[in-house]
């Protein structure tokens, strides 16, 4: 039952594997194969550049024993017999059927060549062959580049399904189209902002309403301020007045106390004082009827005079008007009319604009009261009160100036012609009459002074006229009764008590009437302006929301989402789609994607240049792969045979002896760190419960443990550098880095004695036979560092600032302005304030980022080493730095190695730059070095690549004369294997 259970599943099987589109090959399993290229020899490096292949060259190479080797003849030398011979070149056929293959490695890579079959079998026009070569590095594996070999209707397949993806992307707007072009409407957009605008602007003209009505005074407030003016003018009117009756009071007072001083002071008196009154009132009178006399006859001179000179012009004046036998006064009274009208109209505008003038002039003067009472400036009220005045009086003259009624005036008729066209004749009645007219007021009235006494006719007979009294020259003494100076005492005054007492009665008058110290205040706890304010305030933030607003954002309601939607939809799909639609994609990074036809075997030469690496000393090749066809079903190809590539590069050649460097080891040393610790303001003692002050103490104990127990170095001393931030003053900052400075010594000193403590409970001891201990002292001791420790303080590190600052790539600001004052200012505190008020936000981003910097501490440790007596010593010890390039040279990483190798210039060096493809700097190196068999074989190389091949020969046999295996390398390496067959050499060895 078992048995045809079996039979029916292999009957299964054998049915569905011949009915597969891949059931031949299943059944013969087809594979590719995997061959070396017959008669091919690696290709050698690039060599100078020749118009022709260039000819083989005839020389003799001598050999170190004196022997003479032809190279390049058409005679072979017999070592032997020591005779040439005469040889015919054939062509070589070789059949080679071995999978391993001898390669060289040049300028860091290996070229991996192969040849890939492709039997007839596993050719078809609906199939598509992949055959990936595989690249074993030991058993690290690596792919190389796949082939491809595609049936036409396979690759028509792969067409058509690219076709169908690109009409999909085609579908896809791409991102480099106007993006607002394509999914913006516009036309909408601009509706929107028009309306927007139209409502911005409503807004604004609601919020200047607003604004104006509530900058609208409010009635009530300038009825206040009406009365307060009004009060305060009363107030400086009373006062003014007050003031006015003090300097008057303070006058009479003054002329009082004059008077009964004088009255004091008049003590020689007349005998008869009251007789001397009566003669000073008869003087009087007489001095004032003489004066009269004189006036009456110099009135009566004048009249006589003025008709004795005036008749002939009155005369003349009579012929003048009469002239035309009419009087011309009769014109007078007419123009006088309209002059006196025109006068008076003249008058009554220039009292219009006046009274204009004083209302505007009143106004401003209000003004300056109220100005006054707000304690601004009035200045300037006061010149436009002037300026008011000058405005109306050019109004004025400006209207009389072009109204002739207010500026036209009649001509008055001359009365008397020009003297010069007087014809008359003198008339000597008149001049003598004139000349017994004239007179002289100086002479009248000396002729009625004083002086004249009773001389003249009337004088002589009125007594009144005569006398004139004489007043008594005897006196008397006259002491100062008690009266008199009880008058003197009470005229005494006091101006300031006088000017006080006015005050007095000035404060109590206005304290009495209202009218001059009443104000009115007023107290609205809702003003209309709070109203206005208010609503102005909302339109304020209306209109600034609508200028908040960003077009960006504001084009986004006119998205058309749908349409972005749907296109990043089809970008997301895009990779999922192309693996839906593309079924067998290209491979763009493949060695080899063609069409093939099944007319046989395909055969390609399969070529590529692999790096180097530490694992290609010996290399596998083999290849797999699959066989597709344009349904999707797939074949896999058995594993092909292994091909194995050695590989010989320069790395044999490496100097492997070790270089040593001498090395200079000083006695001192120092150890550093910097730590910062936080004190709270007005505090010098360091808070350990701070999380930064115990990593800050935690850090140094842990130096300090390490440094402690360093088996190299021990500990001389410690030194604390602190300092404080330039804030402040320098002498208080210095006292702030003091004390803070003992705060951490004191918390390092308790924390170190334990340390020390903990370190040095060791002894060492030795016992003697009896059984005694013997102690030894030892050398080394641990050090006792809370001895050790000194203190240095610095109030303020300008030094450290300054490096600060100009080291700070992220500081802003004029940073050379501030490194001059540092550098010129002496004063530290006057330096700190004026960068702190010349350049203050410099001074904020110091005062956040470097003064913290400052306010750390700095732990020196000075070091020694131990038991080390001199402070030099010179070692020699191996230079790990060339093992580590000679290790990199082994490892294939060349250009690592020629980093480090490049200061020696050895044979090292000069491997490292052959392999890196610079021969001639190679070279150089290699003709310094001492010929050894080695250095001449690479000499060889590095001229054959160069195209010397004579000294590549010479080179490559002198080579092998000291080191008869070289000529078995030559044929690893192309450049001298490609000589090696062009000249013939090493024929006999063959043979």
């Amino acid at each position: 039952m078992k048995s045809s259970k079996s039979f029916y599943i292999l009957f299964l099987i054998m049915i569905v594997t011949a009915c597969s589109p891949f059931g031949r090959l299943y059944k013969e399993q087809s594979r590719v194969t995997l061959a070396l290229p017959a008669n091919r020899r690696a290709a050698p490096a690039p060599v100078a550049a020749h118009d022709s292949t260039p000819p083989v060259l005839n020389f003799t190479f001598v050999s170190a024993k004196g022997d003479s080797i032809p190279v390049g003849m058409s005679v072979e030398w017999d070592s032997i017999h020591k005779e040439n011979l005469t040889s015919m070149a054939l062509d070589e056929v070789v059949v080679s059927a071995s999978s391993t293959r001898n390669t060289a490695e040049r300028n860091g890579l290996i070229n991996v060549e192969f040849v890939v079959t492709v039997p007839k079998v596993l050719q078809k026009d609906n199939w598509m062959v992949n055959v990936r070569p595989v690249l074993m590095r030991g058993d690290v594996p690596d792919s190389l580049k796949e082939l491809r070999f595609t049936g036409q209707r396979f690759r028509e397949a792969q067409e058509r399904d690219y076709r169908r993806y690109d009409r999909f992307v085609e579908k896809i707007i791409p991102d480099s189209v106007n993006f607002y072009r394509t999914y913006v409407n516009y036309r909408s957009f601009e509706r929107y902002l028009e309306r927007l605008k139209w409502y911005k602007r409503g807004l604004e003209r609601r919020w200047a309403i607003q604004e104006a009505k509530k900058n609208r005074p409010d009635p009530l407030l300038a009825r206040f301020a009406m009365f307060n003016s009004q009060v305060a003018k009363n107030d400086s009117l009373l006062k003014e007045y007050m003031l006015k009756n003090s300097r008057l009071m303070i006058e009479r007072q003054q002329w009082r106390y004059d008077r009964a001083l004088a009255w004091v002071n008049d003590t020689l008196q007349p005998q008869w004082p009251y007789l001397r009154d009566r003669f000073l009132y008869f003087n009087e009178l007489w001095e004032n009827r003489a004066g009269h006399q004189a006036e009456e006859l110099t009135a009566r001179k004048g009249y006589f005079y003025d008709q004795v000179s005036l008749a002939p012009l009155r005369q003349a004046e009579r012929r003048y008007y009469n002239a035309g036998g009419v009087d011309s006064r009769l014109y007078y009274p007419r123009f006088g009319f309209f002059n006196d009208k025109m006068e008076r109209m003249d008058a009554a505008l220039y009292r219009y604009y006046r009274n204009k003038s004083e209302r505007a002039a009143s106004d401003e003067g209000v003004k300056v009261l109220r100005a006054l009472m707000a304690g601004r400036d009035t200045a300037s009220l006061h010149r436009n009160r002037s300026l008011s005045t000058d405005k109306y009086t050019r109004r004025y003259e400006k209207v009389r100036d072009f109204l002739p009624m207010f500026h036209f005036h009649r001509p008055d008729t001359d009365t008397l012609p020009p003297l010069w066209l007087r014809t008359e004749g003198l008339d000597t009645v008149s001049t003598r009459r004139k000349t017994l007219a004239e007179f002289s007021e100086e002479g009248i009235s000396a002729y009625y002074g004083l002086d004249n006494g009773k001389t003249g006719f009337t004088r002589s007979r009125f007594p009144l006229y005569t006398y004139h009294r004489d007043l008594s020259d005897s006196v008397r003494t006259h002491a100062s009764g008690h009266g008199t100076l009880k008058d003197l005492e009470l005229s005494r005054f006091d101006s300031t008590a006088t000017m006080k007492r006015y005050m007095d009665r000035y404060e109590r008058l206005r304290l009495l009437f209202p009218q001059y110290h009443l104000t009115r205040e007023l107290y609205n706890r809702n003003p209309p302006s709070l109203f206005h304010a208010a609503r102005q305030a909302k339109y304020a933030e209306r209109i600034e929301h609508i200028n908040a607003l960003d077009s960006t954002s504001l084009i986004k309601m006119f998205y058309n989402t749908q349409k972005i939607a749907r296109n990043e939809a089809r970008k997301a799909i895009k990779d999922e789609k192309y693996h839906d639609i593309v079924r067998f994609p290209f491979n763009p990074e493949a060695q080899l994607d063609t069409v093939i036809y099944a007319a046989g075997q395909v055969k390609f030469l399969y070529s590529q240049k692999v790096p180097a690496d530490e694992n290609s000393a010996r290399m596998k090749v083999f290849v797999v792969g699959n066989v597709l066809n344009n349904y999707g079903n797939r074949y896999p190809l058995p594993k092909s045979d292994t091909l194995t590539y050695l590989v010989s590069s320069m790395t044999k050649f490496v100097d492997k002896t070790p270089r040593f460097v001498r090395k200079i080891v000083t006695r001192d040393a120092e150890a550093n760190t910097s730590v910062n610790f936080y004190f709270p303001q007005n505090t010098f003692n360091l808070d350990e419960n701070i999380d930064i002050n115990r990593k800050g103490v935690a850090k140094v104990k842990a130096l300090t443990l390490a440094l402690m127990t360093d088996p190299v170095y021990i500990i001389d001393s410690l030194t604390l550098f602190a300092t404080s931030s330039p804030e402040g003053s320098w002498r208080i900052n210095g006292e702030i880095a003091q004390k803070r400075a003992k705060s951490i010594r004191d918390v390092l000193v308790r924390d170190f004695t334990q340390l020390y403590d903990s370190l040095a409970v060791g002894a060492a001891v030795e016992m003697n036979d009896a059984g005694n201990f013997i102690h030894r002292k030892v050398e080394d001791e641990i050090p006792n560092l809370p001895k050790l420790i000194k203190v240095r303080t610095v109030p303020e590190d300008w030094d450290k600032l300054r490096r600060l600052i100009v080291s700070d790539e992220n500081f802003k600001g004029d940073k050379s302005a501030i490194v001059r004052f540092i550098d010129q200012e002496n004063d530290p505190d006057r330096r700190e304030w004026l960068i702190r008020s010349r350049y203050k936000k410099e001074y904020a981003y110091m005062f956040d980022n470097l003064y913290p910097v400052m306010r750390a501490v700095d732990f020196r440790f000075s070091l020694s080493r131990r038991g080390m007596k001199q402070d030099t010593v010179y070692t020699n010890e191996p230079d790990t730095t060339y093992a580590r390039a000679v290790e990199y040279l082994e490892k294939r990483k060349y250009a690592q190695a020629l980093e480090i190798l490049r200061p020696y210039e050895d044979v090292n060096t000069a491997i490292a730059y052959m392999s890196l493809g610079y021969d001639k700097a190679a070279l150089r190196i290699f003709e310094k070095s001492s010929q050894t068999a080695e250095i001449q074989y690479m000499q060889a190389i590095l001229q054959a690549r160069l195209g010397n091949e004579e000294k590549a020969v010479r080179l490559l046999l002198g080579a092998v004369d000291m080191n008869a295996q070289m000529k078995f390398r030559a044929n690893l390496d192309p450049e001298l294997s490609v000589l090696v067959k062009k000249y013939g050499l090493f024929k006999e060895d063959d043979d």
